[in-house]
């Protein structure tokens, strides 16, 4: 499945899209949420730190949801991830993706792409 995000309206309808997709294809609710809490947090930073749209990516092979996701405007987060200080009002999304997913890593062309267990 592949939806292109133009803004933040379109995100939700997307993430709607892909929560559904996830449903269908037998993915436990589980590992659903998590995949619309990583989606969510991966689309919403491109519109934060880019103004560009976003392309998400969504494939399921070897028991695992495969999310992909690019920008129109070049955005490579950061390979480590820190927790935020309790008082910080921003920097804890891209922790927690990466403490709920199997692994997350940037492709060549800038996509970055994560992995959540089916079940």
């Amino acid at each position: 499945m592949i939806l292109e995000i133009k803004d933040r309206k379109s995100m939700q309808d997307g993430i709607e899209r892909l929560c559904a997709f996830l449903l269908e294809c037998d993915v436990a609710n589980e590992r659903i949420f998590d995949s619309k809490l990583v989606a969510s947090e991966l689309l919403g930073n491109v519109f934060k730190h880019t103004n560009g749209t976003a392309l998400l990516k969504v494939e399921i092979m070897d028991g695992e949801v495969r999310l992909k996701v690019s920008s129109s405007v070049a955005f490579v987060p950061p390979e480590k991830t820190v927790c935020s200080d309790v008082f910080s009002e921003h920097g804890r999304g891209l922790y927690i993706v990466d403490c709920v997913c199997e692994r997350r890593t940037t492709t060549d062309e800038g996509e970055i792409v994560v992995t959540i267990k089916t079940k």
